[in-house]
């Protein structure tokens, strides 16, 4: 009952946020006024720019202080604030009040007449040197709206851009040489902003030029509008005050490594060892030279250049072995064209171990402890390598709760272990070393992320009492490169698994002779193959309106051996008796998914999000089916949200349709070959760290083969993909979600509402109207909690 309350209290919560919108001037004092909205108008008929909608957009902006927050209309941070208000300075209400509302932003706090110089100075920072900008102030029970009007005409334009050169100082010559990318451009209008974006950008160029003193305050703009007709003659030159050092391009002399720093260290430099031309300090004793030297770009006698520094910064910085990379330049005090270069390496914590317990709690009515521990070495063999050995166990248990399912009907089992579900074991080994081991002579990548080579190993055991046990042991090699700051590739031409079924019980046999798809799914066998990844992401731009995230993976699995097989003159495999290694048959077979989402930045915080997720798996060969660790799932927090876990499908079908003893077992048929999944979710802010969000879901998997028994009835019917009954067959479901969010770790509680269930008849498969708005029974709500976003 306890949940239903909380549930049903939610329209209160928001009842009593509406009320007190009602009367948002509770607290607002006599003689005063709520600065309630505002609205800025540019009058720019003569302006042939046509920039009125960009000017009215950026003076909007300089109106401080802004309106209390406002959502969909609503100020639910004022009305927080009003219907908590209180004298006291301490005590739940008080509490409330500061940390979770706003307090009334009144009129008597906003400067008009400031406000109005800030937007006349931004107008003539644009080239409206001639603009006027008014406000007037309306007042109506005790809202007060603030409106101004700017009004402008033809913006000043470039006529001449000239750079002065009036002696032979080398600094000069190599600015005159960037005139061709320049910002500005004759006809354009004047724009301040951009005149200093030039003068960055004649730094950055100068800066990969060996100018390493030189600075955006050298360069002065001259302006001159006596032409007439609105024209700006514009002259750049250096600062006649600038210091030598800043117009003189230097090398770089000697570069010093201090490879294991801290701070308050002596800086001598006699215990030094000379590694190709580099001072290494103090020893090999943490990293050995041979590999850190990997990271560093900086080489004597080479020009300075701002590009080979930040190279040589990040890469460092990929090092796990530190957690500080500090590069300093002094001029060399023999050739004062010439600099130092100190690179200071400060070590990250060497050894951790980190000890995590964890209790699962389901919507599905299990329940039960989990326990994670990880050690890691950041510097395992002297070459900043990351060796992460991690240990997990967890147990569920059936506790009651929830809709019955798949996964809550019990087999009869026995009853000392009746209560218990399931048990898990793993351990996975893995080292990143960062860089590539091959057997073939690579070059080292100029790229600012260091490339990776990586290497696994792990071992589990999932026991499902009453069902099985199934021991799984895996190998990886692989390499991971970012050759751009939004391009990943992941290869793993080495990937190995064996997967070997274990203590069957009789129930679960006797399913699995029942369905020859599934048994062949479950035998044991060998994976022995790559995976191929593709990663684009451009959310490392936040300032983008519109951010893009694509991931393809292509998982492919034992054509090379069955290859070699067939050249070597194996018979041809056949369902009975398929080609083997080490007693045990191999799978074959490929597969492709792609995930692909589109952010929509709708304001500082609100945020539209779509996501497609495409795969489809086809077994051939040596295989006839998927291995069951491959095929594809749907429902649950970050899929339909609306269903449970792996309760979708495949297609329309129905395990509850022919209820029997095996009921238990229909979970491990809602398995398929081919997934497609979309989602749409609005996210926006509603206070402080609380994030809101609505969405909608939608999907199924589908099977590429008809599965028969024995008397030639399909054993999953509705199962099959058809391409003209994909939107038919599709789950749908919506509902809304509350997200913690600070900043380092996201808490999510997502409500899924079912809206169709493709398993019901044609006709009744809109459920929406029979929403029962409990936790149990048919079409139910589902409660989905996570940590982080979905995607």
């Amino acid at each position: 009952m306890t949940r239903f309350r909380c549930i049903y209290a939610l329209p209160l919560l928001l009842l009593l946020t509406l009320s007190s919108a009602c009367s948002v001037t509770k607290v607002v004092p006599e003689g005063e006024a709520l600065f309630w909205e505002y609205e800025v108008a540019v009058e720019g008929e003569n302006d042939s720019s046509k920039r009125s909608k960009e000017m009215q957009a950026e003076l909007s902006a300089a109106v401080r202080p802004q309106p209390n927050a406002s959502v969909l209309g609503l100020r639910p941070k004022l009305a927080i604030y009003n219907a908590f208000h209180t004298e006291k300075e301490k005590g739940l209400k008080h509490w409330i009040m500061t940390k979770l509302g706003e307090p009334p932003v009144l009129v008597s706090e906003l400067d008009t007449g400031s406000v109005s110089q800030v937007m006349s100075n931004r107008l003539h920072n644009r080239g409206y040197f001639n603009n006027t900008v008014s406000s007037t102030t309306t007042s109506k029970n005790k809202k007060a709206s603030v409106s101004w009007t700017a009004r402008i005409g033809e913006p000043y334009r470039y006529n001449k851009i000239e750079y002065t050169l009036q002696d032979s100082l080398p600094v000069l010559r190599d600015i005159e040489r960037t005139r061709t990318e320049s910002l500005l451009q004759t006809g354009e209008p004047y724009d301040l902003s951009v005149m200093s974006a030039e003068r960055v950008r004649i730094d950055g160029i100068l800066k990969n030029e060996g100018y390493y003193f030189f600075s955006p305050e050298q360069l002065i703009y001259s302006a001159d509008t006596t032409n007439g007709d609105r024209q700006v003659d514009v002259v750049l030159r250096v600062k006649s005050t600038a210091p030598h050092q800043a117009l003189q391009p230097f090398t770089i002399d000697d570069v010093y490594i201090f490879a294991n720093y801290s701070v308050g260290d002596s800086l001598a430099v006699n215990d030094t060892i000379d590694y190709k031309g580099y001072h290494y300090i103090p020893n090999e004793n943490y990293v050995k030279a041979k590999h850190l030297l990997r990271g560093v770009f900086l080489e004597k006698d080479s020009l300075y250049t701002r590009e080979e520094h930040l190279l040589t910064t990040k890469r460092l910085s990929a090092f796990s072995a530190y957690k500080f990379v500090n590069i300093e330049y002094k001029v060399d005090t023999v050739n004062n064209n010439a600099l130092d270069a100190f690179i200071y390496l400060t070590p990250a914590l060497k050894k951790s171990l980190r000890a995590e317990a964890q209790m699962v709690n389901k919507s599905n009515g299990f329940a039960g402890p989990g326990l994670n521990i990880a050690f890691r070495n950041r510097n395992a063999f002297k070459g900043s390598e990351l060796l992460t050995i991690e240990g997990s166990a967890s147990i569920e248990s059936y506790v009651g709760g929830g809709q019955s399912t798949a996964e809550t009907a019990q087999p009869q089992i026995d009853s000392k272990s009746q209560n218990l579900t399931s048990y898990e074991l793993s351990v996975q080994a893995s080292l990143a070393i960062p860089r590539i081991v091959s057997p073939f002579r690579l070059r080292n990548l100029r790229t600012e992320f260091a490339p990776q080579t990586r290497i696994g190993a792990g071992f589990s055991l999932l026991n499902r009492v009453g069902f099985f046990r199934m021991n799984s042991y895996s190998a990886t090699y692989g390499y991971n490169w970012r050759p751009t700051q939004t391009l990943t590739l992941d290869v793993t031409p080495i990937n190995l698994q064996y997967v070997r079924l274990a203590d069957t019980t009789g129930v679960f046999g006797d399913y699995l002779e029942e369905r020859p798809y599934l048994r062949r799914s479950f035998d044991n066998q060998f994976i022995i193959g790559s995976i191929y990844q593709l990663t684009y992401s451009d959310q490392v731009y936040e300032d983008r309106t519109s951010q893009f995230f694509d991931k393809v993976t292509l998982d492919l699995s034992g054509n090379l051996l069955n290859g070699i097989q067939s050249v070597t003159g194996f018979p041809p495999p056949t369902d009975e008796e398929p080609r083997q290694i080490i007693g045990s048959r191999f799978s074959q077979y490929a597969l492709l998914d792609n995930d692909f989402r589109y952010y929509l930045n709708l304001g500082e915080e609100s945020q539209l999000v779509t996501r497609l997720v495409t795969g489809v798996g086809f077994a051939y060969g040596n295989s006839t089916t998927l291995p069951y660790v491959k095929q594809f799932a749907v429902g649950g927090p970050n899929s339909i949200r609306a269903f449970r876990a792996r309760s979708v499908g495949p297609g329309t079908y129905d395990f509850k349709k022919d209820r029997s003893e095996t009921d238990a077992l229909s979970y491990f048929d809602q398995v398929g070959d081919i997934r497609l999944v979309s989602n749409v979710e609005y996210r926006f802010p509603i206070f402080g760290f609380f994030k809101g969000a609505v969405f909608v879901d939608a999907g199924n998997i589908w099977t590429l083969r008809e599965e028969l028994d024995a008397a030639g009835n399909p054993l999953r019917e509705g199962a099959v993909f058809d391409p003209k009954n994909v939107l038919n067959e599709l789950a749908v479901g919506t509902g809304f979600g509350l997200r913690v969010d600070v900043e380092f770790f996201v808490i999510r509680l997502d409500l899924g509402i079912p809206v169709r269930n493709p398993s019901l008849p044609e006709g009744d498969r809109f459920v929406l109207g029979d929403f029962n708005g409990t936790f149990r029974g048919e079409n139910s709500m589902v409660l989905n909690i996570a940590v982080g976003y979905p995607f």
